[in-house]
């Protein structure tokens, strides 16, 4: 689905998959939490369905938002970079990992939408090197859209760094992400 979002937007546009609730939620929760590696190929053929719709710019290329490196030591693996490999494949369009964690910071979960603005500003950076060998047509995948804050963040880092355009994909929406704080 593509949504028409309200506020300051630094990406150009955004699509889902589906509602954050029922089967998709559990799916999510056991992939992000219970180490289920194996639904990374379930959730690229979401993303794939995703492009189907609403295709990538031509010369785009694929990166996710990323964990942190103490979500990396208990998860074991970085889930949405694990789809994002797994998409690429299946598309043709380059995974690139551009966007690093450069503050670590306190999880986001339960936080409010000001309170998620906050932690996740000055939290990502890009890796222009590997920006700038590409068309600067980004598409950028996570598994869930609460607030927006955290892709809205990457999207402007991307966007300050050179990127043309930023395309966000992901799995499911939140409900309530046009809610007050």
């Amino acid at each position: 689905m593509e949504n028409k979002l309200k506020g300051e937007w630094y990406f150009d546009g955004f699509f889902h998959r589906a509602k954050y609730e029922g089967v998709i939620s559990e799916f999510i929760r056991t992939y992000k939490y219970s180490q289920h590696s194996s639904l990374a190929n379930l959730f690229s053929e979401f993303f794939l369905e995703l492009f189907q719709i609403f295709p990538p710019l031509p010369n785009s290329v694929i990166t996710s938002v990323p964990i942190t490196f103490n979500s990396f030591k208990v998860k074991g693996f970085d889930h949405v970079r694990l789809v994002g490999k797994k998409l690429s494949k299946k598309t043709g369009l380059p995974f690139l990992n551009m966007i690093e964690v450069i503050s670590q910071r306190k999880q986001q979960v339960g936080s409010s939408r000001h309170e998620r603005r906050s932690l996740v500003n000055g939290k990502y950076g890009v890796r222009k090197e590997i920006l700038y060998k590409t068309s600067g047509n980004i598409v950028l995948i996570d598994d869930v859209f609460t607030t927006g804050a955290t892709v809205n963040e990457c999207a402007k880092m991307l966007k300050l760094a050179g990127a043309k355009s930023v395309y966000v994909y992901t799995i499911a929406l939140a409900r309530n992400t046009h809610g007050k704080d």
